[in-house]
């Protein structure tokens, strides 16, 4: 093969790998922003990361990844929370949680539209009650004594969608 020819086949296979990866790169990201189980945007301050059947998926709050263990029979483990102030990823097994406050991320304020093009009413919604995490139990019960809610150990709540 001629030099010219060597270079214009190495000219295409890295053309080919920078096309591919940028792809991948992009479908990740996707992937990184929409949730799993809901379609709706991965929030800044309620994303979770869970595995399921040995698979990392992004969820746009806890509820939405601890209700697909009971939406599709499939184990599910939480690994990575977000707090809710913002202070970065939260270990689940450290992480306490408000539950029913009036916070919602997830709340849709426009009505989904039914075939007629009328407003549906929602008889049940995934990530209902909001569930928030917090990296330390004060300013969970801080946040619960503005918000209201319930303040629970991650760990706890968990086990409760288990059952």
């Amino acid at each position: 093969m001629s030099r010219k020819g060597s270079f214009s086949l190495v000219i295409a296979v890295l053309a080919i790998a920078g096309f591919s990866y940028s792809t991948l790169r992009y479908v990740a990201k996707r992937e990184n922003h929409t949730c799993r189980a809901c379609s709706r945007p991965v929030h800044e301050h309620s994303r979770t990361v869970a595995l399921i059947n040995g698979k990392r998926g992004f969820y746009c709050c806890p509820a939405c990844a601890l209700s697909e263990h009971q939406q599709a029979g499939k184990p599910v483990e939480v690994t990575e929370l977000t707090d809710y102030l913002g202070s970065g990823y939260l270990n689940p097994a450290e992480s306490f949680i408000v539950r029913n406050s009036d916070v919602n991320m997830c709340a849709r304020h426009e009505a989904a539209l039914g075939p007629d093009k009328q407003p549906m009413r929602a008889d049940f919604d995934r990530c209902s009650p909001g569930i928030l995490a917090f990296r330390d139990l004060k300013e969970a019960q801080a946040f619960a004594a503005e918000h209201g809610g319930q303040v629970l150990r991650f760990t706890d709540l968990a086990s409760e969608y288990r059952r």
